[in-house]
């Protein structure tokens, strides 16, 4: 579709169709977002060379109000972020050429160094904010905790049980009654959750052989049904609490047209796209 564009100067407004409007709307608030980024990218220069107190403002805080309405807090995290991008020179000309917002490079500045740059270039082009926030979190906690809980936080998930997962009275009870009688509780829940995972497995496979070798994108309610009984209904990644909101297929649809439930996953919004843009990465990957 062609990009129209009718310049405002000299028509009347009130002439244009919905439509119209709306396209014109969007296109300068994007255009306006780019020149914004643009110019918050300029401000440590501005600041490095006092152009503020040369051309009569008071501060680079009021140099930014001024011409380009940015709060002080905008024009201090404007000035912040230079120092740290000196040694990253892809994430800095991403966004000194405004392609990328400063809100985006902030999001993802505590597990940036020299060595991932590139890597981080590539994300912050397609993930919004919000997923870059979170694929930062979790690149944090993977680091700091690995992808498997802790030996000691294990052995006080049953003292924190009664609270934190919400056992009722009789659970708790029972599970008393077993530890008076010198059976180790912890043994009894590990089998019982061996035995729950032993079974979905039988049940996925028995849904898989029962899939048409023909399908359709659209992903049968017994495939739904035993994700849901897998995962519950939050996100299937480690630590992600958020509910799930996307069935992905961890290997791609396109190339398997296969809805095995072994294969797929529900993922939170941002989790789905961290994980779709790191497939466009291995796929490109391939292709060389």
């Amino acid at each position: 579709m062609v990009d129209m564009f009718i310049p405002t100067s000299g028509v009347d407004v009130r002439s244009l169709s919905d439509r119209v409007l709306l396209e014109q709307c969007e296109r300068f608030g994007r255009e306006a977002l780019v020149w914004r980024n643009k110019f918050r990218a300029l401000i440590p220069e501005v600041e490095r060379r006092k152009l503020w107190m040369k051309k009569g403002y008071r501060d680079v805080f009021e140099f930014g109000k001024r011409l380009a309405g940015l709060s002080d807090a905008q024009v201090a995290e404007s000035l912040n972020i230079a120092g740290r991008l000196e040694d990253k020179p892809m994430l800095r000309g991403l966004l000194e050429s405004g392609e990328v917002s400063v809100n985006k490079i902030t999001k993802i500045m505590s597990i940036a160094t020299v060595e991932n740059e590139g890597e981080l270039a590539e994300k912050v082009q397609i993930m919004s904010t919000r997923t870059l926030e979170t694929f930062s979190r979790d690149v944090r906690n993977e680091a700091e905790y690995g992808l498997h809980v802790k030996e000691a936080e294990c052995k006080t998930l049953f003292a924190q049980g009664a609270n934190e997962f919400g056992f009722n009275e009789e659970v708790v009870e029972r599970l008393k009654e077993l530890n008076q009688k010198g059976i180790d509780v912890n043994q009894a829940l590990m089998e019982f959750l061996d035995q729950r995972e032993e079974q979905i497995r039988g049940q996925k496979e028995a849904v898989k052989e029962s899939l048409p070798e023909e399908s359709t994108r659209y992903i049968p309610a017994r495939v739904r049904n035993i994700i849901t009984q897998e995962y519950g209904t939050k996100c299937a990644k480690t630590g992600c609490t958020r509910p799930s909101q996307e069935l992905h297929h961890t290997a791609r649809y396109a190339f398997t047209k296969s809805h095995d439930p072994n294969l797929i996953a529900p993922l939170c919004k941002e989790h789905h796209q961290i994980a779709h843009a790191i497939d466009v990465r291995v796929q490109e990957m391939r292709r060389r």
